[in-house]
């Protein structure tokens, strides 16, 4: 019986988007058809067959992320599924041995992904790395605001687009992994659901300096996404938000978490919070991952790391890893651990857990002390105090 992974085009459409719905329980409606084209014109769809029939596939579309001052490039992993017949036999992991592959050699330094399962994905590579919190304030709650100078407009998404972008460029928080969001992006996330809405905050100069994307019912008013470059931009938008506690019964905020929390600047903080596990991600090209990274000034150190990664061959192995004052590296692969060496001289762990420290979702003291990666304590505190600092934030979902 003749079994391929397969690149996918358009013209498999219609097989992609059959699979896609019955995988995941959706009805297969024209409109979420012609949404789901979006994403495969933009995407690498891979595709497993067996006798020439799909069973298994994966979508994976090209972003770039801001971290700390640079870009990396990102795969969005999405649409993981498989006819419920052929699960088990190794459709997925045919799949993603060969997606990631073609990434490495394609020098693409990430792949994110949201998981159904997070022990599943944790065989590939992948690792939590994002984290969500969510704020449900009734409506009596909600901070009363006085007017500020300057004034809120609701506008079309047309009039909206180009503000949004930009302020969401600017935000600090969306330096530390999140996507950096081309036109087409930015439409298939809120251009295409006619429930939601947009309003502009414009101080007394006519500088635009915050926007809101949101839903509104009587049962709940739900901030789908805010962005503000100044304080008086972030009371205007409480003040806005705050003015439909007549027409909705409570307001909810779910968006990416960096620790900290806004409780406090709540009247009551007697609020209803959760934190939630979201995306996971992992270091495809540790090469070219560490080549650009954004190591911090210090002494000219050298470090040792030795890499397991079963679904990345290129990654596994012993690392020379050269940090200069200003931050620059120089990262070679070596045949085996140098003679001068001891074993409590190289750091090692997974690729899992170095996703996790680089990208500053765990500290290396943490993780040290947890047993998730070996070698001499010092040594790994002296690394840790090189990387940023922060924990990543991501808003997008796909």
């Amino acid at each position: 019986m003749e079994k391929e992974v397969r690149l996918m085009g358009e013209e498999k459409i219609d097989e992609i988007f059959d699979l896609a719905a019955y995988a995941f329980n959706a009805e297969p409606t024209e409109k979420r058809k012609l949404r789901f084209k979006n994403i495969v014109t933009h995407s690498l769809n891979y595709g497993y067959f067996s006798e020439d029939t799909l069973t298994s596939q994966i979508i994976s579309t090209p972003f770039k992320v801001a971290f700390h001052g640079i870009s990396y490039q990102m795969a969005g992993i999405g649409c993981v599924s498989s006819y419920p017949e052929y699960r088990g036999q190794g459709g997925i992991s045919m799949i993603m041995k060969q997606l990631l592959t073609e990434l490495a050699e394609n020098k693409v330094e990430l792949a994110y992904l949201a998981p159904f399962s997070y022990p599943f994905y944790r065989k590939y590579g992948f690792e939590q790395i994002f984290e969500q919190i969510s704020y449900t304030v009734k409506a009596e709650d909600w901070p009363n605001v006085k007017a500020t100078p300057g004034k809120m407009k609701r506008v079309t998404y047309k009039e909206a687009k180009n503000v949004c972008q930009q302020i969401y460029s600017e935000l600090p928080s969306n330096q530390r992994g999140a996507v950096i969001r081309d036109d087409w992006w930015f439409g298939y996330a809120f251009g295409l659901d006619d429930k939601n809405r947009f309003a502009l905050y414009e101080d007394e100069l006519g500088n635009l300096q915050g926007y809101l994307i949101y839903q509104s019912s009587a049962e709940r008013f739900v901030i789908k996404e805010w962005g503000y470059v100044t304080n008086q931009a972030f009371q205007s938008l409480v003040r806005f938000i705050g003015s439909h506690n007549g027409a909705s019964r409570e307001f909810h905020l779910e968006t990416g978490s960096d620790g900290t929390n806004l409780s406090y600047l709540m009247p009551s903080p007697l609020v209803e919070m959760k934190i939630t596990p979201f995306m996971m991600a992992r270091i495809v090209d540790l090469e070219s991952f560490l080549d650009k990274y954004p190591f911090t000034e210090g002494d000219k150190e050298t470090y040792y790391i030795k890499v397991e990664d079963e679904y990345g061959p290129w990654n596994k192995g012993i690392w020379e890893l050269e940090i200069t004052k200003t931050g620059l590296s120089t990262v070679r692969k070596l045949e085996q651990i140098p003679e001068s060496l001891t074993e409590n001289e190289v750091i090692s762990s997974t690729i899992q857990v170095l996703t996790q420290l680089f990208m500053g979702y765990r500290t290396g003291s943490e993780l040290y002390f947890y047993g998730k990666i070996t070698g001499q304590e010092k040594l790994i505190q002296t690394l840790g105090q090189r990387l940023v600092e922060g924990k990543p934030i991501l808003a997008d979902y796909f």
